[in-house]
């Protein structure tokens, strides 16, 4: 056997594994894109004077992929722009966000979409108890600011702007949150799951997605306006 030409076969293998596995990838990316766009309607912003339009597809590529949190904090922005801004279009510097969720992927459509985390306008509050391996009910929850609508305080001259909190319903997970995160444990981080437990994982996910995209604000999200103190 020529052992240079058996090393060369065996090169010319994995890159075209690689190659493959990438195609395949981008395939579901894209797949996964064309869906969500065909029912979520972009994000009017304000960057300074220049008008953009922001895209589910946008805060994916930005982020890498259409996750769920993703697809949370982009709703959770749309749900929150036609609470306090109504029909105006907002500014991204008019933005303050609060977050109890620890994923990367709903900090990443908060940040593409309003730069609050450029700004040093977003802050991460997670409840105790939770990491981004133990997460719970009290995770989903978020707190966006209209800061124009402040006024000063007397004492510390901070803003008192109006918010709105927004918290995803527990209705929205298939078969129940609790099971949702622990099978989610076990498949990402304990490496412990059976291929029946796998599977339901993977089945829990496809549900999930469809119901963040497709389901009304107001079936996906419980929320309350208030001033803030």
């Amino acid at each position: 056997m020529n052992t240079d030409s058996y090393k060369e076969d065996i090169m010319k293998f994995k890159r075209a594994k690689i190659v493959s596995t990438a195609v395949v990838l981008t395939l579901i990316l894209t797949i996964t894109i064309a869906w969500c766009e065909d029912v979520l309607t972009p994000i009017s912003i304000y960057d300074k004077e220049n008008l953009l339009q922001i895209s589910i597809e946008d805060v994916g590529k930005y982020h890498g992929d259409i996750c769920l949190c993703l697809i949370a904090g982009f709703r959770a922005t749309q749900l929150a722009i036609s609470q306090l801004w109504k029909d105006e279009i907002p500014k991204r510097e008019d933005f303050k966000i609060i977050s109890a969720f620890p994923g990367q992927g709903s900090q990443d459509a908060f940040e593409f979409i309003t730069r609050v985390k450029t700004r040093g306008d977003f802050k991460l509050e997670l409840p105790e108890g939770t990491d981004i391996v133990n997460i719970s009910k009290n995770n989903w929850v978020f707190i966006i600011t209209r800061k124009s609508t402040g006024l000063p305080r007397k004492t510390s001259g901070l803003l008192r702007g109006e918010q709105i909190k927004i918290w995803l319903k527990e209705e929205v997970f298939p078969e129940g949150l609790k099971q949702y995160f622990d099978l989610r444990k076990k498949v990402k981080f304990e490496k412990t799951a059976t291929p029946e437990e796998k599977e339901a994982f993977k089945s829990a996910v496809k549900k999930l997605k469809q119901r963040f995209v497709s389901w009304p604000a107001d079936r996906l999200f419980d929320f309350k306006k208030e001033r803030r103190r």
